[in-house]
Parts: structure tokens; C-alpha cells; sequence
């Protein structure tokens, strides 16, 4: 009986075996049995609950409230003793009366050029000292307007809990707004063909409306506002799903057939919108359950647009694992070879200190690549930054007409705005109606100018409108017209 023995290069090897050895650990990860500590922080209140390969282990609540880093470290150490939690990644929901949730319509812009403007919405809106984090994710496409819904938390939050789980050597995997739970049960809900649905949902008295089509894919975000002391919720929540169809049926060309509610029976039922809403609502299959939503925020896939878990951390563990695999394989390799030959025991014995220099500088250039690349993606921030504040051609007719679609204009009807650029200064004109009588209709445009005059624009309208509504007034007084009462027409210039 003959042998055959092939001697290849040990450095082909080496490559070869890492490479197999990346792929294996890369399938291996994908069905790899969940273990995690599920944490919700809910306005200050804390839950936890470990998962154990896939099961459900114990849960605990702490009482109390939470407002500072020092007893959420606390909590968390509290929760992994609690509930016998023996690994070490960490999923945290969020909801904090802090944090600001936005939705915007800009024109249709590449990302350099969209980067620098949600960049200064944040500045703007934010109501706290100190830098902002922000995520942001685009939805629907219409007349060339894109819509975006905007998250912003402070980023000393952030920081606080990265470095609570480094000191207690935890993996943070995940952490996300409660409004990711609403958004990942889009997909659970049947759509037909052609068709879309919304879900509307109410989680620690935040109202929350997300439209998505047939694929389980959101296009539209909205979180509705608190209604006035004489609408009750059931009523202004169905009159915004009402202009939320037909937003969708008018820019989406897309029918919206029946409606699903998932909310807090203590605050609002299903049956307190129904009567304004000629859609049928159905109620959401699952009676919420704590403990059923915390297994769904551990599930969560860590690549969500909202998920405020740096993307270095998330890479950590990978790293980490992939290190220690290739460190043993190299070990297992280099033992092999001394047990089978005597040849690769002298080249590796020879060549072993040269081959962990080569290991250390390939780390130490990847870890220079990366800084560069980030320094890199600072300084392209920042000269997108200085030129948006500097050019003296800046486009100011996007984020105006934006501006105005987030003021309340009830019973008044914009038909034109129109902004103009002159050597000193940017004049404004807006053309519009409204459906209410003289003394109404005053107190709108006086609420509506009084906002232009304070809002991020700072306009100054002219006088002269008020006599244009009393003129309208005395010749209404010899015909009958018919549509709007009023029109009106405000000119000014953004100081």
C-alpha cells in the first residue's frame, strides 16, 4: 500500500486555516443560542430578565425610581444576582420624557448634504447642555419630499451606560428607544397584496402611529402630540389616523384597509377611537406582557436605525471571539507541526518571534486605519458644517417649508409660500385661507405671526394684513361667497 504526502507552504496554511476558521465562527454566531440580560428603564423604572440558551430564566423589578448613573449600576448588578445571569451581554429599552422624537420632510438630498442639516435640527431642538446623539431613518418618498423620523438623546446617557457595562464586563448588544418594540411587530401583522396597514400603539402614554406595507417595511412614523384639555385622546387620535390615510392613499397611491391597536387600557381603549375612524380597528393578537416585550427587545437585530449602540461596541465581541480562535488555531497549528514533522518544528521555532511581530504591527495598522477613517469622517462633518453656516448661496426653502409643516394651523389652508433671496436680506410671502369667522381668523394669524417671529426664522411681517381681512369683510357684507371666508397674504423678511 503506497502513501502520497503533499507539503505545502506554511504561511498558505495558516492563511487557509484562519480563513475557514472565520467562516466557522461567522455560521457558528448565526445559531448560537440567545443568552442575555433583558433590561427595560422606563421614566426611572427598572426591569430585568436573564435568557438562558433560548428560555426564559427569572425576572426582577426594582422599586423605585432611577435618575442617575450611580443607582443604574446598582440596578443592574442587583438584576444580574437576582436572576442568576451568567453571561455577558446586555439588551437595554429606553423611554426617558428627556429624549425627543422628531419627523421631518426635507427635499431629496444625498447623505453628505442631509448629514449637516439634521445636524443642526438637533442643535435646535434639543433642551438639555451638552452634546446630542441622534439616529435618524428615512421613510416614504413623495413629490420630491423625503420624510425622516428624527430620535435624539443626550449623549452623556449614553456614555453613562457604556461605561457602567465596562466596568462590570457586560457586552452591551443593544440599546434602543421603547418605540423599536412597536416597529418590529409591523412585520407580524398580515397586509394584503397592494395594500398597506397601520399600527398604532400607546406604551407608557406615548402615541405612536406606524404605517407599513405588505413586506413588513415601515414608510411612516409619527408620534402624536398631547391633545388640548377639550379634545379627548380617543377623538384626536382618530382624526390624526383619518389625515394619516389619506396621506398615505394621496402619496403612496396605496389603500389602507384595516387598522391595528395595541395600547394601555388604563389610558385608552380600542373602543374610544372606533367612532371616528371608518376604518375598522382591530385589536393587536398579543395582550402586552412585560416579560413577553423584554424577550422581544433581547431579540432585536443590533443593525436598527435606531439602535445607539456604537458600532464599535457591537464589533467587540466578534473581535473578541475571533482573536481567541485565531490565537488557539495558530497555538494548534504550531503543535501539529511539531508532532508530525521535524521540519515545520524548525521553521516555526526559527521564524515564531518574527511571525507575532508581523501579528502585532497588522493589529496596530488596523487599529492606526481605523482612527484615520474616523478623524477622516470628523473633518468631512465639519467642513459640511462650516460650509452650510458660510455659503452665501444656502438653500433656506427646504427646511422652511419643513419649519411650517410642524406649526399648528388648525382651520387655515397654506396655498403658497414663497421665499426670495436679495442682496441684504431673504423676503417671505405666504398666501393662504381660512374657514372660521373675522375675530377667529385674527387670532389664528396673530398666533401663527407671533410664532414666525419667535421660531428658529425669526420673521418680521409687515403690517397691513388686518386690513386686507376687514376689507374682505365689507364686501362679503353685499354677496355670498362660498369655500374659505378669509384669505390672507402675510409679507415679511427673516431677520
Amino acid at each position: 500500500m503506497a502513501f502520497s504526502f503533499t507539503m505545502t507552504s506554511p504561511k498558505h496554511y495558516i492563511r487557509s486555516t484562519i480563513r475557514h476558521l472565520s467562516d466557522h465562527v461567522r455560521k457558528t454566531s448565526r445559531r448560537k443560542r440567545l443568552t442575555v440580560l433583558s433590561v427595560s428603564l422606563l421614566n426611572g423604572r427598572f426591569k430585568a430578565m436573564s435568557i438562558i440558551n433560548d428560555l426564559v430564566h427569572l425576572s426582577w423589578e426594582r422599586p423605585g425610581i432611577i435618575l442617575k448613573p450611580e443607582p443604574l449600576r446598582q440596578a443592574i448588578t442587583d438584576a444580574i444576582r437576582h436572576t442568576e445571569f451568567p453571561g455577558r451581554h446586555i439588551s437595554i429599552l429606553v423611554e426617558d420624557r428627556r429624549f425627543i422624537s422628531l419627523n421631518l420632510q426635507l427635499p431629496m438630498m444625498s447623505l453628505t448634504d442631509r448629514i449637516p442639516i439634521l445636524e443642526r435640527k438637533v442643535q435646535q431642538v434639543k433642551t438639555w447642555e451638552g452634546p446630542a446623539a441622534w439616529r435618524h431613518h428615512l421613510g416614504i418618498q413623495a413629490r420630491g419630499q423625503q420624510n425622516i423620523h428624527l430620535e435624539i438623546w443626550p449623549q452623556q446617557f449614553i456614555d453613562d451606560i457604556l461605561l457602567i457595562c465596562e466596568e462590570l464586563q457586560l457586552d452591551l448588544q443593544q440599546l434602543a428607544p421603547l418605540s423599536a418594540l412597536t416597529e418590529s411587530q409591523l412585520s407580524t401583522l398580515p397586509v394584503e397584496p397592494g395594500e398597506a396597514t397601520i399600527l398604532i400603539s400607546m406604551l407608557e402614554g406615548n402615541v405612536m402611529f406606524i404605517a407599513g406595507r405588505e413586506d413588513g417595511t415601515s414608510f411612516l412614523i409619527r408620534h402624536l402630540a398631547p391633545a388640548q384639555d377639550w379634545v379627548s385622546l380617543g377623538e384626536r387620535i382618530g382624526t390624526e389616523v383619518n389625515r394619516t390615510i389619506m396621506f398615505i392613499n394621496q402619496q403612496a397611491n396605496l389603500t389602507v384597509s384595516q387598522i391595528w391597536f395595541w395600547g394601555e387600557e388604563k389610558r385608552l381603549t380600542l373602543e374610544e377611537v372606533q367612532p371616528h375612524v371608518s376604518t375598522p380597528i382591530l385589536p393587536f393578537p398579543v395582550n402586552p406582557d412585560w416579560q413577553y416585550w423584554l424577550w422581544v427587545g433581547a431579540t432585536l437585530p443590533m443593525n436598527l436605525s435606531n439602535n445607539f449602540t456604537p458600532p464599535e461596541v457591537r464589533r467587540a465581541p466578534m473581535r473578541k471571539n475571533l482573536t481567541t480562535a485565531v490565537a488557539a488555531t495558530i497555538v494548534a497549528i504550531m503543535t501539529m507541526c511539531v508532532g508530525t514533522t521535524g521540519i515545520i518544528e524548525g521553521y516555526f521555532a526559527k521564524n515564531q518571534r518574527s511571525l507575532q511581530v508581523v501579528i502585532q504591527q497588522a493589529k496596530a495598522l488596523q487599529e492606526d486605519q481605523q482612527l484615520w477613517a474616523n478623524r477622516l469622517v470628523t473633518l468631512r462633518h465639519k467642513r459640511q458644517w462650516i460650509q452650510g453656516i458660510t455659503s452665501k448661496t444656502s438653500s433656506l426653502e427646504g427646511p422652511f417649508l419643513g419649519y411650517l409643516g410642524t406649526l399648528p394651523l388648525p382651520q387655515t389652508v397654506l396655498k403658497k409660500v414663497s421665499i426670495t433671496r436679495t442682496p441684504a436680506k431673504w423676503e417671505v410671502e405666504i398666501t393662504g385661507s381660512t374657514g372660521t369667522n373675522l375675530a377667529e381668523t385674527l387670532l389664528l394669524l396673530e398666533e401663527l405671526i407671533a410664532q414666525l417671529a419667535a421660531g428658529p426664522y425669526h420673521v418680521t411681517v409687515e403690517h397691513g394684513w388686518r386690513d386686507q381681512l376687514l376689507a374682505q369683510t365689507a364686501s362679503a357684507s353685499t354677496h355670498e361667497t362660498t369655500g374659505p371666508r378669509y384669505r390672507f397674504t402675510l409679507k415679511g423678511q427673516i431677520s
